[in-house]
């Protein structure tokens, strides 16, 4: 079967009862959106953090009932002072903005930069002249020193804007692996949240993206420093997407057609739109390509893949000051597994047999709704999150030619290999309330995150010369997070972010912790701020993750299962210096260690591509940082290089050939994606008419992954790549084209990736690839 030839399942049928139960979830929010989109304000996003301040005259005093304006992409808010010249934006989407009041005594201006829940306070001295006043990206209560982010007219420019993988892998502290899966600080997992609610990822079995980058309006990724409201799943990082797409403009559509190297072709069709007071947004977008996933082999065979996806959005301000949003999002992926047919290859010993064809289909559907609540002073809001999420991988094994593959062992002698056959469904229902309040020195937040989740997997492994074993299991699970953190400031230059998060789990394995947070910032000079933090965290491991122990020699598919994944608990720290040169400019420095125990760590399923959830007793990460970020509207910049060292010891359980209490020495060896030296760096120009037109550069170098899993030192050699892409964005006023010309690995570089050492296959990166896409606007 050709992966092109699937074909996805209707968005609104499945024959499970828990798809049945989803399908009513979701009809209910749709009508219920429907129904209220007959009554316009800006449809604010749920990530975001507070603006506020003061407007005085040049005596001093206060100016009251005047205008004043927070201005950003694709956002426009007014708010006017008091009697005692005080003014809140309370629901400020992250990103950069221009303050700016006018009034009788003069004007007044101001550069702002805002990360979720930052608390950004300007004085704003209006004069007759221009004044001006910066609330800068490194104020003490303002944005983190470890936060990073990308608005829309940075995601247009990047040559990999297709992939949020590609985007979150731009950011200090986080490499990029195999799959185009990103390791942050020297563990994997990353936590992804799109608008304000979460979105529950596997690390099992995944190749499809959760959201396409061109959905999104603004990208934000913390890498450390993660305050007590995140918690309960493994959070190398956390990403949180504000949805809205990259396309300009908050009412129109446009039409995006493209293709190139390596079989690429795709479409993209968006619509906005208003309704009475509700805002619409619509995103369908289809792919196909002939290099879906990295291959074993330098020239990939049988590496097809296809994806589709359909987002929409709809914001109904109820009233000024309560917001209803709803998310819904639907994708289906399917993935050919690509082959090695040379027996000889040094590479890669795992040899297919001629036409084999194993193909894996992911099906996933989210929805969420959320209600929002500002307080009537702007100083706070609450907000209620339902949401649902339904997920299936369905992994087809091509048995009769699987189990004729073999590995080389070098000697003369072959090792015969097994097949794989698996279909898992999982389904979630979530319930997230949060409320917020920010008062002169105090920002309180309080919230409690409440998810079930439904697992049913079918499994078959198929070994020559046994039984085959399998893992059928079905399971619920829940994950209880409960929370209260205070951004406290007792003096103008000094923070103390304090907190503590409670959370439980149950499923396969349970438990519980209770983990406090703090993290100190001190302004020692203006514009420039030392920063440390430590925190206690704890990761579930997701039911879907857990199989059960396939050791056919002592544990037969007809005995008791054993599934023994523990949670993990990490204990994180870091220590940095931040500095802002100038609004839009700023750079930090960061050194971390994270130690932990019950890591959560990866392998290979079998000779799959799929990954394997296994524990490690021990872990440990330690590395510093640098980053330097600059963004005006003729340019774009980032640099970041990060050194660090992640070890670990202990294997044991999930699918080794040992229990886990055998687990033995423990001590500690380089991870298999440990890179010891990553550096990235992107720099975007803009020119011409109404600086639609751009060029971007961008760049990453590392130093090359170990040979042997947790044995030796030995690694494979450096690698860099180049992307670039030029462009001009439509202009829909004048009805005029615009294009991107994208090229990824411009100079054809290719490298391994990784070899094979038992506990993951050979995989090459990809090569050049040239893309052409033309949009036309209406």
């Amino acid at each position: 079967m050709d992966a092109r030839d699937a074909r996805p399942l209707p968005f609104a049928l499945d024959r499970s009862s828990c798809m049945d139960r989803n399908r009513l979830v979701l009809a209910a929010l749709v009508f219920t959106a429907a129904a209220l989109c007959s009554t316009v304000a800006p449809a604010r996003a749920d990530v975001v953090g507070i603006v506020r301040g003061t407007l005085t005259g040049a005596d001093r005093r206060p100016l009251p009932q005047v205008a004043v304006t927070l201005t950003g992409e694709r956002v426009a808010l007014t708010a006017t002072t008091g009697e005692d010249g005080r003014f809140a934006f309370a629901r400020v989407p992250f990103g950069r903005y221009r303050l700016a009041a006018r009034g009788p005594a003069g004007t007044a201006s101001a550069t702002v930069e805002v990360a979720s829940d930052a608390v950004v306070d300007v004085a704003l001295i209006a004069a007759p002249v221009i004044g001006r006043a910066t609330a800068t990206a490194t104020g003490v209560r303002g944005t983190p020193v470890s936060q990073n982010a990308f608005g829309a007219n940075r995601l247009a420019a990047l040559p990999r804007n297709d992939r949020l993988d590609a985007v979150v892998e731009q950011v200090p502290g986080v490499v990029r692996f195999s799959y185009d899966e990103p390791v942050a600080h020297g563990f994997h997992g990353l936590s992804y949240e799109l608008d304000g609610a979460p979105l529950p990822q596997s690390t099992s079995s995944n190749f499809a993206q959760l959201i396409d980058p061109r959905n999104a309006q603004a990208v934000e990724v913390f890498t450390g420093a993660f305050p007590a409201e995140f918690g309960g799943s493994r959070q190398g990082a956390i990403v949180n997407v504000i949805s809205g797409g990259t396309d300009a403009g908050a009412r129109g559509g446009a039409l995006t057609l493209g293709g190139g190297e390596l079989g690429t072709a795709d479409v993209r069709l968006t619509q906005r739109f208003t309704s009475g007071k509700a805002q619409i947004a619509l995103a369908f977008n289809g792919s196909r390509t002939g290099r879906g996933l990295d291959s074993p082999s330098r020239d990939a065979q049988h590496d097809d893949s296809s994806a589709s996806d359909q987002f929409l959005r709809i914001a109904v301000p109820l009233s000024e000051r309560n917001l209803l949003a709803l998310d819904l999002s639907n994708q289906y992926s399917s993935f050919q597994i690509p082959i090695n047919l040379r027996a000889n290859d040094p590479n890669s010993p795992l040899v297919a047999a001629p036409g084999t064809d194993d193909v894996q289909n992911e099906y996933d559907r989210f929805a969420s709704l959320s209600f929002t609540r500002t307080s009537r002073d702007g100083n706070g809001y609450v907000r209620v999150v339902p949401w649902a999420r339904y997920n299936r991988v369905s992994y087809n094994g091509d048995l009769e030619r699987d189990v004729q593959a073999f590995v080389n062992n070098g000697d003369g002698t072959t090792t015969p290999q097994n097949g794989l056959r698996q279909d898992r469904t999982a389904s979630y229902a979530g319930l997230r309330i949060s409320t917020f309040h920010a008062s002169d020195r105090h920002a309180i937040k309080a919230g409690i995150d409440l998810t079930q989740e439904n697992v049913r997997s079918n499994a078959l492994i198929r070994i020559t010369g046994a039984p085959d074993f399998v893992d059928n299991a079905a399971q619920r699970g829940t994950q209880t997070g409960i929370y209260v953190e205070d951004k406290w400031t007792p003096a103008a230059r000094l923070a103390i972010n304090a907190g503590v998060r409670w959370d439980r789990s149950t499923g396969y394995v349970g438990g519980a912790q209770l983990g406090p947070r703090i993290e100190i910032n001190d302004e020692v000079a203006p514009g420039t701020v030392l920063h440390a933090y430590y925190g206690r965290l704890y990761s579930a491991p997701g039911l879907e993750d857990t199989r059960r122990d396939a050791v056919v020699t002592q544990t037969a598919s007809s005995a008791a299962p054993v599934y023994d994944l523990k949670p993990e608990r990490d204990t994180y720290v870091e220590l940095g210096i931040a500095r802002t040169f100038r609004p839009g400019l700023r750079g930090y420095v960061n050194a971390f260690n994270r130690t932990a125990v019950n890591v959560l760590d990866t392998t290979q399923l079998a000779n799959t591509p799929l990954f394997a959830v296994f524990n490690n007793a021990v872990g440990r990460v330690r590395g510093a940082e640098l980053r330097v970020d600059g963004s005006s509207p003729r340019s774009d910049l980032g640099i970041s290089a990060t050194f660090s060292r992640a070890e670990a010891g202990g294997v044991s359980g999930s699918t080794f050939l040992f229990p886990p209490q055998s687990a033995g020495d423990i001590t500690l060896q380089p991870e298999d994606h440990d890179q010891r030296w990553e550096a990235n760096a992107f720099a975007t120009r803009r020119f011409g008419a109404g600086l639609r037109s751009f060029a971007t550069l961008q760049t990453e170098y590392g130093t090359g992954f170990p040979v042997q899993f947790q044995n030796g030192q030995g690694r494979l050699p450096a690698h860099w790549l180049v992307d670039a892409s030029v462009g001009r964005q439509p202009d829909r006023a004048a009805r005029s084209l615009g294009y991107t010309l994208s090229v990824d690995n411009l100079l054809d570089h290719r490298f391994l990736i990784k070899a094979n050492n038992g506990f993951n296959t050979t995989q090459w990166n990809a090569p050049r690839r040239i893309v052409l896409r033309i949009t036309a606007p209406w």
